[in-house]
Formats: C-alpha cells, sequence, structure tokens
C-alpha cells in the first residue's frame, strides 16, 4: 500500500514543470515531461507567413497598375475594371450618397415612404429641388443624334435653332471625331468629354458636315451607336457647289493666294464637260455618299431637312425634326425674326437677346456665266433624281 511521505522526504531539486505551446496556435494543455530528444517541436502561428504577405503585395501592385492604366490609356485597361470603375466615378460625380433613413412614427420604414437609394435622385419637391436634381444628374454623355451635312447646306442654321430646344444640348463645334484618324485613335472616351453636359432627358447632337462625303464615317458611326439619329439638311446641289466655292476662295485670299474664277474649276478645259473631280462638285452629288450611310443604317434613322425650306420658314422644318427626335414641341415662332439686312431668320434667345449666325453665313454669290449654270443644271439633273428615288423625297431641284 503506498504511503504518503512527508514534505521533508521529497527531493530537494524537483523536475522542471512540463513546457507550454504558445496560447495563440494551441489549447493551453499540460503536456508529460518528455525528455530532450522526443520534445515535438514548437508549432508556428499559420495565419502570417511570407506567402500571404506576397501575395497582398502583388494584389496591392496589380490595382495600382490598372488604376494607372485607366487613367492614363483608358482603352488597355480591362473592360470589367472599366465599368466598375466608370460607375463608382459617375455616383461620386453625381454626389449620390445614401443619407440615414429617418426612423418611422411606427417604429419600421413604410414600403411606401419615398427613400434616396444609391443610384436613385431623391424625389421631386419643389423649385428648388427641380434645381438640385438637374445639377445632380448632368454629365457629359455621346451624342444620341449627328449632324452629318451637308456642307454649305444650313447646318449651322440647324444646329443652332435646335440648340433653343431645352430638350437639345449642342455642341458648338465641329469636332471631327469619325473622319479624322488621328482623333478617332483616341477613343470614344476621348470624344465623350468634349460634348457638352446634359441631363438623362435631353439629347446631345453633334454637327460636323464632313461626316457625309467620308466613306469610313458610316461604320465608325454605326459602331458607336446603332440607333444614333442622323439629321441629314440638302440643298440644291448647285447652289451648293457655289457656295462651297466661295468659302475655299474666301479662305484662299485671306492666306494670300490669287483668285480662281468658279468656271475654271468646275468645267474641264479639254472636254468642256462638268469637272466631277472637282471637290465642290463631287460634294454635291449625294446619292453617292447616300448609299454608303444606307450599307450601314436603315432609312428610317435619317431625317431629310430642306435647306431651301428651313431659310423660308424654319418652324415647319424644325416641326418635323422635333417628331423625328420624339421630343415636345417646345419651340414657337417668337423665338424667330426675319433679319432684312441679313435676308434670313435670325433668332431671339433667354432675355429678348437677338442673335444671328456670323457674317460669313449667307455670303452673295458671284456672277456665275449662264453657259455654266445651265451645264450644271445638266449635269445635276440624273443624280438629283437618284437621290430622290434612294430616300423617298422630292426636293424640286430640277425645276428650280
Amino acid at each position: 500500500m503506498d504511503t504518503v511521505r512527508p514534505a521533508s522526504t521529497l527531493d530537494s531539486n524537483p523536475a522542471p514543470p512540463p513546457s507550454l505551446t504558445p496560447s495563440s496556435c494551441m489549447h493551453h494543455h499540460a503536456q508529460p515531461a518528455t525528455s530532450a530528444a522526443t520534445r515535438p517541436p514548437q508549432q508556428q502561428c499559420p495565419f502570417v507567413t511570407r506567402g500571404r504577405i506576397l501575395l497582398m503585395l502583388v494584389a496591392s501592385m496589380s490595382f495600382t497598375l490598372l488604376l494607372v492604366a485607366h487613367c492614363m490609356y483608358p482603352a488597355t485597361a480591362p473592360a470589367v475594371f472599366y465599368v466598375c470603375w466608370t460607375e463608382q466615378r459617375r455616383k461620386l460625380q453625381l454626389g449620390i450618397v445614401v443619407p440615414p433613413s429617418p426612423p418611422s412614427k411606427t417604429g419600421t420604414s413604410s414600403s411606401s415612404s419615398k427613400e434616396t437609394r444609391l443610384g436613385q435622385l431623391p424625389p421631386e419637391k419643389d423649385s428648388d429641388s427641380d434645381s438640385e436634381v438637374g445639377r445632380r444628374s448632368m454629365r457629359r454623355r455621346l451624342p444620341q443624334c449627328l449632324i452629318i451635312g451637308v456642307r454649305k447646306g444650313g447646318t449651322r442654321a440647324l444646329l443652332e435653332f435646335l440648340n433653343l430646344h431645352p430638350a437639345i444640348r449642342a455642341h458648338k463645334s465641329e469636332v471631327h471625331f469619325f473622319d479624322d484618324d488621328h482623333n478617332y485613335s483616341l477613343g470614344l472616351d476621348w470624344y465623350r468629354r468634349r460634348m457638352p453636359d446634359s441631363r438623362s432627358d435631353q439629347i446631345t447632337v453633334e454637327k460636323t458636315p464632313a461626316y457625309f462625303v467620308q466613306d469610313r464615317v458610316p461604320g465608325r458611326v454605326r459602331r458607336m451607336n446603332a440607333s444614333v439619329r442622323l439629321l441629314l439638311i440638302v440643298r440644291d446641289p448647285v447652289d451648293r457647289a457655289i457656295s462651297d466655292y466661295m468659302q475655299i476662295q474666301s479662305m484662299r485670299l485671306s492666306r494670300g493666294k490669287r483668285h480662281v474664277p468658279f468656271e475654271r474649276l468646275a468645267v474641264d478645259a479639254v472636254t468642256g464637260e462638268i469637272d466631277c473631280s472637282y471637290r465642290a462638285i463631287e460634294r454635291s452629288i449625294y446619292h453617292l455618299h447616300m448609299a454608303e450611310w444606307l450599307r450601314h443604317f436603315a432609312l428610317d434613322r435619317f431625317h431629310f431637312v430642306s435647306g431651301e425650306n428651313l431659310v423660308r420658314n424654319p418652324m415647319a422644318e424644325l416641326r418635323k425634326v422635333e417628331r423625328f427626335l420624339r421630343i415636345d414641341h417646345k419651340l414657337s415662332r417668337r423665338q424667330f425674326y426675319f433679319n432684312r439686312t441679313r435676308g434670313f431668320y435670325c433668332m431671339r434667345a433667354a432675355a429678348a437677346q437677338e442673335k444671328c449666325l456670323a457674317s460669313s453665313k449667307g455670303r452673295t454669290h458671284p456672277d456665275i456665266s449662264p453657259n455654266v449654270t445651265a451645264k450644271l443644271r445638266r449635269f445635276f439633273a440624273p443624280h438629283n433624281l437618284r437621290f430622290y428615288e434612294m430616300v423617298g423625297l422630292d426636293f424640286g431641284w430640277n425645276t428650280s
């Protein structure tokens, strides 16, 4: 039978207590004493390792590189990253936040209560609220409508008249995005940043008449937006060619170059026939250029404006454009008045401010030889008929 020895009889040099493993990695239990040779190695905490530290560094560097690439070269950033970052940036620009919801009287939020949610604008309350909503929703957008031509057909007047409409936001100058290879290489984001700020219920309009006569443009426009609305204002091709000549000659004279008569440029000196290689003549052969556009867009994506009617009765033409763009009839006759000195209609903007087109518009045509004018009319007659058949409209140029 075991007996209990008194304390004085115990070994004066007792064995050391068993070692303990770190409490953060193992349960804190006493282990039986073992010799140094058989003691298991201490375990390390597996959470912080060299591999994980390296992984975090690589992820951080990758995100930084993607952010720099998106800022400097948007086209090279991955599509998913671009979409996510653009959406977040849009929300930051709009200042849309989620304010704390005020507690209801019952202590719970009603399903019918008007709350401001992420990505939604606050409800309209009064005029101050309307102004705030408009400010928040303003941003730059790609054009939903393009005025593609024709040069010297009345594109500037059409753009300025439409810009009086509250649902229209027009870019004032010609961007030349689709016809200029360098500009086009800068990408759609560069193009969008050129546009004016607009609300979601407004239409952004851009005008570059050179678009109509460049074969590479229709395909590029379609790749941007296959549903874009296209405005083409056309004019008697003989008058348009002479106006085109006048603008070119004005630029030549301003540069100190000599004057060249229209007849010498428009008529081949050898054959005596109209020289269709002269750019002012070639731009007026509308069906050649329209055929290329119809290879990419259906006819219902176009609206054709009569340049002659826009000068005589702008409201009649603008009503048709409003219907085509599906916007309310907001333009009125009070916004236009006939300027007898200039010989065409000018505008009355806000606060009764009157505005006319630049003095370079509506130049007086030079005296052209009647024989050359008659030759031009005979030359364009069959081309006009082909254009009428192509678009289903008769502009009456062959009877003028």
